[in-house]
């Protein structure tokens, strides 16, 4: 009799388990947002800023030639890039269209004769890889790529001469940039770009010479950043 008690007690236990199981409800699973690098992604942006370069006209004339003159201006324009981020480093492309005004003459001595000579960069882009260390919201960078001029000149063989093709040079500098707020971030960068191709428009007009360009530059970029990942827990 014991023994059908205790098979009997074990049975209902054994069911009512099964009964309060059945009553608990699944927990849903959670989702749970994992954030994608606040540096990722394509960004957008304007940048601006100040100047400097050296140059120098030689063989207007034989045996003449300008010497080094210094041509200082703005410079301004738009960016474009995008950046992968991989833990604490990021790299990118980034690319800038400029118009610009560089300009400087031998205003200490003529050219040839009387008139001196004048060069003025009118227009300046480049093309040029990054590489960064993200801490946070700053990442400084270092950059590397190539750079397009376009010149414009004036001696006393050429009142007004634009250049028909562009002159170009490899190009380094480095920055800081500050995500401030989403999606928006500030910049400063410094630029050099040590010499650009010379140029010889013609034989009366002598062979130009552009080099030690720097530039330093402000600007801002948006973010438009990678879709974020989600994680099914």
């Amino acid at each position: 009799m014991m023994k059908h008690v205790i098979a009997l007690i074990s049975l209902t236990a054994l069911f009512a388990g099964k009964a309060a199981a059945a009553d608990i409800a699944p927990v849903p699973y959670a989702k749970v947002p994992v954030v994608a690098a606040p540096w990722s992604g394509f960004h957008v942006g304007l940048a601006g800023g100040w100047g400097r370069a050296t140059g120098s006209q030689d063989e207007i004339f034989p045996g003449s030639g300008s010497g080094d003159f210094t041509q200082t201006g703005w410079i301004g324009g738009g960016t474009v890039g995008y950046d992968w981020q991989f833990g604490m480093f990021a790299v990118g492309v980034e690319g800038d269209i400029s118009a610009a005004s560089i300009d400087g003459n031998t205003s200490n001595g003529p050219c040839a004769g009387s008139v001196p000579c004048r060069t003025k960069i009118e227009w300046l882009h480049t093309g040029r890889a990054r590489l960064g260390v993200a801490f946070g919201d700053f990442m400084p960078y270092v950059t590397g790529g190539v750079a397009f001029a376009g010149l414009k000149a004036w001696n006393v063989t050429n009142s007004s001469r634009s250049e028909p093709d562009a002159v170009w040079g490899g190009v380094v500098g480095g920055g800081l940039e500050w995500m401030f707020l989403p999606n928006w971030s500030a910049k400063a960068e410094y630029l050099f770009i040590p010499s650009f191709t010379t140029s010889t428009p013609s034989d009366m007009f002598g062979k130009l010479t552009e080099r030690n360009v720097s530039l330093a530059r402000f600007g801002v970029n948006y973010h438009f950043g990678d879709a974020p990942v989600t994680a099914r827990y």
